[in-house]
């Protein structure tokens, strides 16, 4: 496996060198450069994120947790309101989910950054650490972390995950994004489940062109390319299956190479467990998504139309 892992890593180092894309991010959202050569000083183009980019597609549901966390709020201090403090605690309502939002986004920012320092130093050495957690700072522990890293090193045992490269930045000229894709790997796909459950294969295993086989219990397996993405929110929104599809199809545009899988890793903040959703038809996802990206120059194009007829007119003034 080892020589396959090295043959798709150099693949993706030359189509897409370190440097290539080049972050841009800015206090309107995340931007990244795209050079025309590695190191010219010319600068390159600089396009939107594929996040920025498809938030046409409005989440409801995040819109509704919002109000719902402000009206605990209301009710669980109601009875603290008086003519002098009402508009304080209006003020902390309205602010509360923010609030929410923003730890745990914190605590996803802390999980993902671990991730990629995990998986490098695992591509740097070859070998899989033997403790994912760590890695986690002493200043840095909750318990929350502490969790989904867990949970990350349960996903690579099970399954036997080999990462290839971590972090990769594509884009696409065309529809003038790019993004930060979180990791391209080899995942075991069993093909024959093994008659002894106990059996740990070891030296029992032969492998024969992509298919390994274990002579004492007859598991068969083989790895499969795929595109992982980690999240660790509570529910997995529909605008992230877009967004995944998305990397697969400017990674695939680029490098040539297909994965067979494209997942969303979840991992959970409360108990080290992981849950896999799979794009079934990823191909079909990213056409989607690219008639959203065009839709959303559309509005953005009437936007610009109408930018006279959208300033403020003066009141009036009654004689």
């Amino acid at each position: 496996m080892r020589t396959k892992v090295n043959e798709i890593r150099s693949i993706i180092e030359m189509r897409l060198p370190e440097g290539k894309v080049v972050p841009r991010h800015s206090e309107k959202g995340h931007f990244y450069e795209v050079k025309d050569f590695v190191g010219a000083e010319k600068t390159g183009p600089i396009y939107s994120s594929v996040t920025g980019k498809l938030q046409i597609l409005k989440d409801e549901g995040l819109i509704n947790y919002k109000m719902n966390r402000s009206l605990d709020y209301i009710f669980a201090h109601f009875k603290e309101f008086t003519d002098a403090n009402i508009m304080e605690h209006i003020d902390v309502a309205s602010r509360v989910s923010q609030d929410i939002l923003m730890d745990a986004g914190d605590i996803g920012t802390r999980i993902h950054d671990l991730r990629e320092k995990i998986f490098k130093e695992w591509i740097k050495t070859g070998v899989r650490p033997l403790d994912f957690v760590a890695f986690i700072p002493p200043e840095e522990e909750d318990i929350r972390t502490i969790s989904a890293i867990r949970a990350l090193e349960r996903f690579c045992k099970e399954r036997d995950y080999i990462p290839v490269v971590s972090e990769l930045y594509v884009y696409n000229h065309k529809y003038e994004i790019a993004g930060a894709l979180d990791d391209i790997g080899f995942i075991r796909k069993i093909v024959t489940e093994g008659q002894d459950p106990d059996c740990n294969h070891g030296e029992n295993v032969m492998k024969k062109k992509d298919k390994f086989t274990c002579l004492r219990c007859g598991l068969q397996y083989r790895y499969e390319l795929c595109l992982l993405d980690v999240k660790t929110s509570n529910q997995l929104k529909d605008h992230y299956f877009f967004q995944v599809a998305m990397y697969g199809w400017m990674f695939s545009e680029i490098t040539k190479l297909k994965p067979k899988r494209h997942f969303i890793l979840k991992l959970s903040k409360e108990d080290g467990t992981y849950k896999i959703e799979d794009l079934k038809k990823p191909t079909k996802l990213s056409m989607y998504a690219r008639h959203m990206l065009k839709t959303n120059e559309g509005i953005q194009f009437i936007k610009g139309l109408r930018k006279d007829n959208q300033k403020i007119v003066a009141p009036i003034m009654q004689i």
